[in-house]
């Protein structure tokens, strides 16, 4: 895989992240949780733009993670609080969103031949923010 697509899916898994915390954030009751989740969603739009900001210098169009990601993330909160909406379960969900993205980032990464580091270190600025949002959930659970 080549820069151009690992931008892509820098981009596409940080905002995966900023949506997925906009929809769950209505559920959640505990402020501190709520104000975690505000700052690391801040951390993902940071690198967002900044994958953005690199796509549009090699001229790269910006595509949508799609209607269809965004209804089966919505529809997934929806579901998994409709009978559990507690700070821990609130957490788990996160620890778990989390984890899938530091999976997908991570293979990505390993299956790349970059040659700009910019771009590989902003995917691993990306897996290690998911990975410090993770430890910090772990106190909620």
């Amino acid at each position: 895989m080549y820069e151009e697509k690992l931008l892509e899916e820098i981009f596409q898994n940080a905002n995966t992240g900023i949506y997925s915390i906009d929809t769950i954030l209505p559920k959640v009751e505990n402020s501190s949780v709520s104000a975690e989740l505000l700052s690391h969603q801040a951390k993902l739009a940071e690198i967002a733009r900044t994958a953005r900001q690199m796509m549009a210098q090699k001229e790269m169009d910006l595509t949508d993670t799609g209607v269809l990601s965004r209804m089966g993330i919505w529809t997934g909160v929806q579901l998994n609080t409709l009978q559990d909406s507690s700070t821990s379960h609130i957490a788990d969900m996160v620890i778990k969103g989390d984890t899938m993205g530091i999976t997908k980032m991570t293979r990505e990464l390993n299956q790349s031949q970059v040659i700009d580091p910019r771009v590989r270190d902003l995917g691993e600025e990306l897996v290690n923010t998911q990975r410090r949002n993770i430890e910090t959930m772990k106190k909620y659970l």
